[in-house]
């Protein structure tokens, strides 16, 4: 390993005040030994084993920009990726980052924009949405194979932005339109009529008294 590798810039073993003092490689260690009880610590005979295989993990999620938001998707998906054994290194780095199947993700993006309307999308990824943004009407105007590749351009950019912190990494909520000029009001005309020959009728009663 690089010797720029170091526990110093390397945030994963870095250990922490709100953690008691855990690195955050510590706390997936832990983590994984409550999610596979007796089967994932067994795997380190030593101590010394064990503070190795941390720093190794520690420097590979370093190395390879894996942020604590992949960690997360990457520990839901091994609970039902990997359901008798824990996972190695590569088969959870593949938890974290599962190969995108970008046709699927295309479908769901026009399905979800078109629920986003009345405020019920769900998105897998804000990498779908972003993308799914990126592109506009084009998702609804042209099937996928048209535009498959200006897709996958789209998902991977937003992808790459995202990890960089370019994008947010989760999806914005849905802001509420503005009415059109000239529908900001939506009281009946009759109604609105009745209303203003019932505040002049009190205006004319006070000025009146006052008079």
């Amino acid at each position: 390993m690089s010797e720029s590798l170091t526990s110093i810039e390397n945030n994963w073993l870095i250990p922490k005040e709100k953690l008691k003092g855990l690195t955050y490689t510590d706390h997936l260690f832990n983590k994984l030994d409550i999610l596979y009880p007796g089967k994932w610590r067994n795997q380190f005979p030593t101590d010394g084993y064990l503070k190795d295989c941390k720093q190794a993990w520690g420097e590979e999620l370093h190395e390879r920009g894996v942020t604590m938001l992949e960690v997360k998707a990457g520990l839901d998906n091994c609970i039902k990726k990997y359901k008798d054994w824990p996972p190695n290194f590569p088969q959870f780095l593949e938890c974290c980052r599962p190969e995108i199947d970008y046709e699927a993700a295309f479908l769901e993006a026009v399905e979800q924009m078109r629920l986003r309307g009345g405020g019920k999308d769900k998105w897998s990824h804000c990498a779908v949405y972003c993308a799914a943004v990126k592109l506009g009407n084009d998702i609804n105007n042209f099937p996928y194979q048209s535009i498959k590749t200006r897709w996958k351009a789209a998902i991977d950019d937003s992808m790459a932005k995202i990890e960089s912190g370019e994008l947010p990494s989760s999806v914005p909520p849905r802001l509420e339109a503005l009415p059109a000029p000239g529908k900001a009001h939506t009281t009946p005309k009759a109604e609105g009529l009745r209303i203003l020959v019932e505040m002049k009728k009190v205006i004319e009663s006070k000025v009146v008294r006052h008079g």
